[in-house]
């Protein structure tokens, strides 16, 4: 069975040429079956207060979840009598074709800053119901500041992926039928995928924790237990790859897809579509080939 995954970060819906159209944002990922975005707002005065998730997963027709570190109160309306109790949001989502069985969010590590503007970051974790199997799914976006705000949160990452199968999910354990509503307890799978706007390269020391240190004479060192660039996966070279248009970065691969062992096996292609212009980043397509015996096989 083909397997079309999609990262995408989507700064809030804002394209090149700097207007809000989410409409195009949907479209840039059409035909993908599971995508992880990040830069979704809600309640911001910006682009008139749009809820992007929902409008996101109500044009695609897809379930979804999301997530976010920064929460505060949204500007108040003028002459409103009663509380306002919206909440102006900026994280991450998972939107797919197939169900969604759980869902967490976790904040990552960060240190406050006294000149620089950074904030809370979080990645959302899904458990998608495919037809091969179920495939957890994490959409990150980590801070855009340096590596020292960054390694902290790269620790944490894979820290919650490699503890999840032994930690659980939402709930677990036998309770009442008022609790768990006749629903089986939901499992979080070995197969997983961490995905998003990195803001690292494949230089740097946050991609030598996850997929493995680099030496001088025996190349990229990766243990049997290391995510893998699912880039290299599907047969490019670390060095290549542009997925963000920016006059400040230069021409880089920041936004990535890491996956276990038992979801690398199955790589095909990976793309990287640079001729989308509804946000400054470009949707990057992973496409994955399962035997409906599933990802274990």
């Amino acid at each position: 069975m083909k397997i079309t995954i999609a990262t995408y970060n989507i700064q809030f819906g804002r394209g090149l040429d700097m207007k809000f159209d989410l409409d195009r944002t949907a479209s840039d990922v059409k035909g993908a079956d599971i995508v992880a975005f990040q830069e979704v707002a809600q309640n911001w005065e910006r682009n008139g207060g749009e809820d992007q998730a929902a409008g996101l997963a109500e044009k695609l027709g897809y379930h979804y979840v999301f997530g976010s570190g920064f929460n505060v109160a949204a500007t108040p309306k003028a002459g409103a009598k009663a509380p306002d109790n919206r909440r102006r949001t900026f994280g991450n989502m998972v939107a797919s074709r197939w169900p969604l069985e759980s869902s967490r969010t976790f904040l990552l590590p960060k240190y406050a800053l006294t000149t620089i503007y950074d904030l809370q970051r979080c990645v959302v974790e899904a458990v998608v119901v495919t037809p091969v199997g179920k495939l957890r799914i994490y959409s990150t976006h980590l801070s855009h500041i340096s590596s020292g705000q960054r390694v902290p949160q790269v620790q944490t990452l894979l820290q919650i992926i490699n503890e999840a199968p032994a930690n659980g999910s939402a709930w677990g354990g036998t309770h009442t039928p008022d609790w768990t509503e006749g629903m089986d307890v939901p499992s979080l799978p070995e197969p997983a995928l961490l995905m998003g706007d990195m803001n690292f390269t494949y230089e740097s020391p946050e991609y030598a924790l996850i997929c493995g240190e680099k030496d001088a004479r025996n190349g990229r060192v990766v243990r049997n237990t290391s995510l893998r660039d699912s880039w290299v996966s599907a047969g490019h070279k670390e060095e290549d790859g542009v997925s963000i248009y920016s006059q400040y970065s230069g021409d880089v691969r920041i936004d990535h897809m890491f996956a276990t062992p038992s979801v690398a096996r199955h790589v095909e292609t990976m793309r990287i579509a640079s001729d989308a212009k509804a946000s400054d980043h470009f949707p990057v397509f992973l496409e994955l080939s399962v035997p409906e015996s599933g990802f274990g096989t």
